[in-house]
């Protein structure tokens, strides 16, 4: 396995690797109060997120990290549709609330729409790259 020297891949691994340990250094000697060690976790699980992410880029080739053309308009495509399926699932969710009084709050649909987004636009650009024909 050999490892890129990128520059900003590297330095990028140093930022994730510092965030893990300072979130470590702040569980083990921080004060011991709850959401104190749940900021902490959630830290250390992105530094390493992070990190791994980081390493998977610097081990591939130079060349598969390039985004062509068709790469490019997929994705737009993929975020288009899926910006009009999260418009339309955040309309009917606010819609069946004020008609059938269900007590859907603000936080409820910003994670609806988190979901469906990220969802809907995976789901998208896997299909249209498996397509073929991108217009």
């Amino acid at each position: 396995m050999k490892i890129r020297t990128n520059n900003k891949i590297l330095r990028s691994m140093g930022v994730s690797l510092s965030v893990i340990v300072l979130a470590a250094a702040i569980l083990t000697f921080g004060a011991p109060s709850r959401a104190m060690s749940f900021i902490s976790l959630g830290l250390i699980v992105a530094g390493m997120l992070m990190f791994a992410i980081l390493l998977h880029a610097a081990t591939k080739p130079e060349t598969e990290l390039v985004v062509d053309e068709r790469v490019t308009r997929v994705d737009e495509k993929a975020g288009y549709h899926a910006f009009w399926l999260v418009l339309l699932s955040i309309t009917i969710l606010f819609w069946s609330d004020r008609v059938w009084s269900i007590g859907v709050e603000l936080v409820d649909m910003y994670y609806a729409a988190m979901f469906v987004g990220i969802i809907s636009w995976s789901v998208l650009r896997w299909h249209y790259s498996r397509k073929g024909d991108v217009v």
